[in-house]
């Protein structure tokens, strides 16, 4: 699955929206509250979404990689 695959109303978006936006390394129960998410859902689609190559795991956290441009540009889409 790549970002142009993903579709916006689900919750793994939302998370990589989230982590792309804050631009630093955060921990799933950073993001559960952030998102007001339940904690497995997160933890679960950053599996997902490090499976895929969307997000990497650090010691601090977990990052996007990809950009805010990336984002934008998938929202304005057609």
């Amino acid at each position: 699955m790549s970002l142009a695959q993903l579709d916006p109303k689900t919750s793994a978006f939302k998370v990589l929206v989230y982590l792309t936006f804050k631009d630093r390394p955060m921990k799933p129960l950073e993001i559960t509250k952030g998102l007001d998410v339940n904690g497995s859902t997160v933890r679960a689609r950053l599996a997902e979404l490090k499976k895929n190559g969307l997000v990497e795991s650090l010691a601090e956290g977990y990052v996007s990689r990809v950009t805010s441009y990336d984002i934008l540009m998938k929202l304005t889409q057609p």
